[in-house]
This record gives structure tokens, C-alpha cells and sequence, in this order.
């Protein structure tokens, strides 16, 4: 996309799961590929020493790097793009794994001529083969990054809002849809902010920081 068009075009921002896939891509990918057989019992014990950190938001994104890279480690780096490009195709074709409503919406933004971003926490190859599956091959995606085994750009938090600016893709965009609070960032942002799936608290502490700009839908069944 050219870069006088991408300066004049509305932008849209998307987060990718819960937003138009139901579940976590690359926890799926973790779970379903990388933890199994004999890996299965490293997988439980490092979900019971890191627990204490994934509850803590600050050292979320630490905690999800050590997963990576343990569970990762050892994998040859060409095998494992080529097993993140499979498991993302397939998730696209998984029965119920889109989520309709955000799919139509993306689409429609799309239509109308919008520049559409997807910022995800989710690894770059995964998501990108995940959104080709799905007809999105136009979308720009500003993802998550692995070299090797290790996790060089967790793309998560505050991280989006650099990894946007590092893509030339700067505020304000037209509308900016997450089902997190940690995009917060990426919603204030926004000239209008959708929250997805949101419960009361959410939407009470999204609320006092963006009043009217924020909206709130329910997206479920097809």
C-alpha cells in the first residue's frame, strides 16, 4: 500500500483473538503442537512455577517468555515456521473458531475503502497465515516475533502502540476494537473505541477513561 494513500486513508485497528477468533491462536498452537507426548508434564510444571507471574500483569509478558522459549527450545527455527504457518491456516478453517460478527465488520471496513491494521499478541507467521486462510490477505498485521526459539517482540500492552509507530501506523485511527483492557492504549487512541465481549468492570474502567467515545457490543453465535 502506498505511502501517500496510507496517509490520507481512515485507519482501523483490530485486535485478532477474541476480536475475530475465539480462543488464544498461539496458546492453541502451544497446547495443541508444542506441549504433547513426552512435552506434556514441562508443559505442567511450567504453568505451576509461572502462574504466580501470569497473574500479575507486569510480569505477564516475562512469564510468556520464558513459556516460549522453554517449550520452544530445541525446535529447529525453519520446522517451526513451517508448523506456525500450517496450525494458522488450519485454525481458520477450524468449525467455530471465527468469530462471525467481527469477520463482517473487519469486511465491511475493508469495503468501505479503510485501511485495516491487525495488532496481536499473536506470532507473526500464525497470524498471518490465519488471516490469508480467511480472505485477509489485504490487512496489514503487526504481530508478535520469533527467532528460533526465543520470543524477540512479545506484541502485547503498551508494545502495540510502539510496534504500530515502528509500521508507520500513527493515532488517531478512525476506530480501534479489542476485547482487552491492555489495549486500552490502543483504544484512547481511537476516535472511536469498540470493546468486544466486555464485563461490567471493563467497561466501567474503559469508560472512565474514554466517555463517550467507547461503545460496547456483543459478538456471538454467527
Amino acid at each position: 500500500m502506498g505511502q501517500d494513500r496510507e496517509e490520507t486513508t481512515p485507519t482501523v485497528v483490530f485486535d485478532l483473538d477474541g476480536v475475530l477468533l475465539r480462543g488464544d491462536a498461539f496458546g492453541l498452537f502451544m497446547r495443541r503442537v508444542v506441549f504433547t507426548g513426552a512435552r506434556l508434564p514441562l508443559a505442567v510444571g511450567l504453568l505451576v512455577l509461572l502462574a504466580p507471574m501470569i497473574a500479575v500483569p507486569a510480569y505477564r509478558v516475562r512469564a510468556a517468555q520464558w513459556m516460549s522459549r522453554i517449550g520452544l527450545c530445541g525446535r529447529n527455527a525453519d520446522r517451526l515456521q513451517a508448523e506456525l504457518g500450517r496450525f494458522g491456516a488450519d485454525l481458520g478453517a477450524e468449525p467455530g473458531r471465527l468469530i462471525a460478527p467481527g469477520l463482517r465488520m473487519i469486511r465491511a471496513h475493508l469495503a468501505a475503502g479503510d485501511r485495516v491494521v491487525v495488532v496481536t499478541a499473536c506470532e507473526h507467521t500464525l497470524a498471518r497465515a490465519l488471516l490469508d486462510a480467511i480472505g485477509l490477505a489485504e490487512v496489514d498485521l503487526v504481530a508478535s516475533h520469533i527467532r528460533g526459539p526465543k520470543l524477540i517482540v512479545h506484541n502485547y500492552g503498551p508494545t502495540k502502540m510502539v510496534q504500530l509507530a515502528a509500521r508507520r501506523v500513527t493515532p488517531p485511527w478512525r476506530v480501534a476494537y479489542s476485547d482487552s483492557l491492555s489495549d486500552l492504549p490502543i483504544l484512547a487512541a481511537a476516535e472511536q473505541a469498540v470493546l468486544v465481549n466486555a464485563n461490567a468492570r471493563q467497561v466501567s474502567r474503559a469508560r472512565r477513561l474514554l466517555g463517550a467515545r467507547l461503545t460496547t457490543v456483543t459478538w456471538t453465535g454467527s
